[in-house]
């Protein structure tokens, strides 16, 4: 169960996808023309989510390239929800949804990746969910909640847990925490002392299997992004995410790197705020995500897309990286550090990663990673780069020449 296989898949045509999934199955043990039977049992609530981020190409990006560098590909979604649907056995239900960012249209995201049809195509109910409160109707607008406007959201609700001491933000002074709004009042509310609150979504939370379907891509903030990093896309209420504190070092702030670059900003037209290895803020963000998920007992699997990953200016202005692989496995944790040393960059360079590293009761290198089918024992201290994605340049310390370095 602990094992990670990655697969390679040269295009998204079915086929190409289908095989790639077959191999993955295969080097985990499970029957590849049936891989959830016995995992997923009829009458079970089975939530698939993938990384629906963006509708569009920003125009804020300096380049645009294809949208699915950014978000999942539903090729991939596709073959994963038909296994779902096999192994329900006619009884049960598959729920499709995410958390985009506030600004995208999910009306265009649906009809961009023509994925609505799945809501037809089984034997079992399939929905498709917007989990969204609020959407951002104009970017103009960003950041200003009287300017949002409500939607349904999730037609299952929400969960509201509370970290309390439990929370990496718990011992960290929140009077200078930011959210998504600039109405700060509600983040610093939900991060003061004991109280460390996330709300989940309901369809996520009561499900009985939760397969996540991420995107493998670098992110300006944390360095990637990938199962851990992709639950933002699980909370509907986004103003309680902390995604930095505002300010420079010299006023007790991360959201810049330095009063030089805070002072910039302040001339600029496009800033990118907390998008610099020093936020502090940010990893402890995801690293609560994380725990939220696990304090209820569901399954788990992944398969992280990366036939086309995104390199760069990720989340929202990467380049895509033709890294042609699927990688999947039912611990996120270990995926998501599989794939990041996949990516040639080295785990313990990512924050949140690392600190889930040094949870663990032993190395986690002794983790088997299959590729390709074959056991590789060396997968972790081998010094190939593999997929060797580019980074920001401030992120170029966790590039795997670190490892290579320290070996």
């Amino acid at each position: 169960m602990n094992a990670v296989a990655i697969a390679a898949a040269n295009s998204y045509r079915p086929a190409q996808v289908r095989g790639a999934l077959h191999t993955i199955y295969k080097s985990l043990g499970l029957d590849p023309e049936n891989p959830f039977e016995g995992y997923i049992e009829p009458g079970m609530r089975v939530f698939i989510k993938p990384n629906w981020v963006a509708s569009r190409w920003r125009l804020s990006c300096d380049h645009t390239d294809s949208l699915y560098c950014v978000i999942t590909h539903p090729a991939v979604i596709e073959a994963v929800a038909d296994s779902v649907a096999k192994a329900l056995k006619g009884s049960g239900e598959i729920i499709i949804a995410d958390n985009p960012s506030i600004d995208a249209d999910f009306e265009e995201l649906m009809a961009f990746t023509g994925i609505r049809r799945l809501e037809s195509k089984y034997n079992v109910p399939c929905h498709i969910y917007d989990l969204r409160p609020l959407v951002c109707k104009d970017l103009k607008d960003y950041g200003k909640r009287d300017k949002m406007a409500p939607q349904p959201g999730d037609p299952n609700g929400e969960v509201q847990l509370n970290l309390g001491k439990e929370s990496l933000l718990h011992d960290v002074d929140s009077t200078l925490f930011r959210g998504v709004f600039d109405e700060r009042e509600e983040t610093v509310a939900a991060h003061t002392g004991d109280t460390q609150l996330y709300t989940m979504s309901g369809s996520l939370y009561n499900s009985d299997v939760y397969i996540s379907i991420p995107k493998l891509k670098t992110h300006q903030k944390v360095g990637t992004t990938l199962n851990l990093k992709g639950q933002v896309g699980a909370m509907t209420r986004k103003n309680q995410l902390v995604h930095w504190r505002i300010g420079s070092p010299e006023t007790g702030g991360d959201e810049y790197p330095d009063r030089e670059s805070w002072e910039r900003a302040q001339r600029a037209a496009v800033t990118h705020r907390g998008a610099h290895p020093g936020n502090d803020t940010i990893w402890r963000m995801v690293v609560d995500l994380y725990k939220s998920l696990l304090t209820r007992e569901r399954r788990y699997f992944t398969v992280i897309d990366g036939i086309m990953g995104g390199e760069g200016q990720g989340p929202f202005c990467p380049t895509s990286k033709h890294s042609n692989v699927l990688i999947g496995g039912f611990d996120f944790l270990l995926a998501d550090i599989a794939a990041t040393r996949y990516m040639g960059i080295d785990p313990q360079k990512i924050k949140y990663l690392q600190y889930f590293i040094e949870q663990m009761p032993a190395d986690y290198r002794q983790n088997p990673v299959y590729l390709q089918g074959e056991l590789r024992p060396d997968f972790f201290t081998s010094p190939s780069p593999y997929a060797d994605f580019e980074v920001p340049f401030a992120w170029r310390h966790i590039k795997v020449r670190e490892i290579q370095l320290r070996s």
